[in-house]
């Protein structure tokens, strides 16, 4: 059975899905004011990204070396020699 939404014929198709699995792509699909057939239609058309967990973490900490890296810029360095002197070594 094809089905015509956004102006592209569609065909349908059956997935199986775990309860967790189902509510969690239910979940996201709301969050994000779709339906699941939409949502499934953008990540195949490749309109939103799907990141696992660890890829995104590692985002989030470059992310916030770069923003370390800013900030030791705009407040400027002190030598090692000058962190010695004031802890008295």
């Amino acid at each position: 059975m094809n089905q015509k939404i956004n102006d592209s014929p569609k065909s349908q198709y059956e997935v199986t899905l775990s309860d967790d699995g189902w509510n969690g792509v239910q979940s996201v699909a709301k969050k994000l004011g779709v339906s699941v057939p939409e949502l499934l239609e953008k990540v195949g058309r490749g309109e939103l990204a799907v990141l696992n967990s660890e890829e995104l973490e590692d985002l989030l900490d470059t992310i916030d070396g770069l923003e370390g890296l800013l900030s030791a810029k705009e407040e400027g360095t002190v030598s090692w020699e000058q962190v010695k002197a004031e802890l008295g070594s």
